[in-house]
């Protein structure tokens, strides 16, 4: 199994001013492959 980490790098995103949509397609395709999303988070830059 594939174990993979999803991180997002946005400012308005890490204070919850903005959907990390971007972050959520990308778990969906990790997620049609059966990868093991191991982390997620998202951090200002």
């Amino acid at each position: 199994m594939i174990k993979a980490a999803v991180l997002t790098i946005s400012d308005k995103g890490s204070r919850g001013e903005r959907e990390d949509k971007s972050g959520a397609v990308i778990k969906e395709k990790l997620s049609q492959i059966k990868a093991q999303i191991v982390a997620y988070d998202i951090v200002p830059d």
